[in-house]
């Protein structure tokens, strides 16, 4: 389903999640505007009217997933944590959001974005079995789906 890099991380690069608890983030980042003509946004809507259904989730590492499903010419896409829904975003074409999250044993900030006809994604993941152990850390990038 996704194609991805792991890269194992001796460090926690979401410290900075630590003292939100439950709390969430969500935040729009501008991907570079490009002048595209209204025949690929048509396309692309045809497309996606195709596949009503589309839909799904996936892990992360661990207890860490996301999940979307097509909403109009574009995406709600949300982010999982030990199975709670802790925050979503739509996006639509051309365009990216970043979900960030933490609860007591799991925590990511995971960009998601919707370029030409791939959903993709980029992610920084942390969880823990107890919460006094060490935080398990990776990146993780890849294609959620292309339709």
């Amino acid at each position: 389903m996704a194609n991805h890099e792991m890269i194992e991380l001796d460090h926690d690069p979401l410290e900075f999640l630590d003292g939100e608890g439950l709390a969430t983030l969500v935040s729009s980042e501008g991907v570079a505007e490009v002048a595209e003509e209204s025949t690929a946004d048509e396309q692309m809507t045809s497309t996606l009217e195709l596949h009503e259904a589309l839909g799904g989730c996936f892990s992360i590492i661990g207890p860490i997933a996301i999940c979307y499903s097509k909403v109009g010419a574009g995406f709600k896409v949300c982010l999982k944590l030990a199975g709670l829904e802790v925050t979503c975003a739509n996006i639509g074409l051309n365009k990216c959001q970043t979900l960030q999250g933490n609860i007591l044993l799991a925590k990511a900030s995971i960009q998601v974005c919707l370029k030409g006809k791939c959903l993709t994604y980029k992610a920084q993941a942390c969880y823990r079995t107890t919460p006094f152990s060490k935080w398990k850390c990776v990146s993780k990038s890849g294609t959620i789906i292309c339709v």
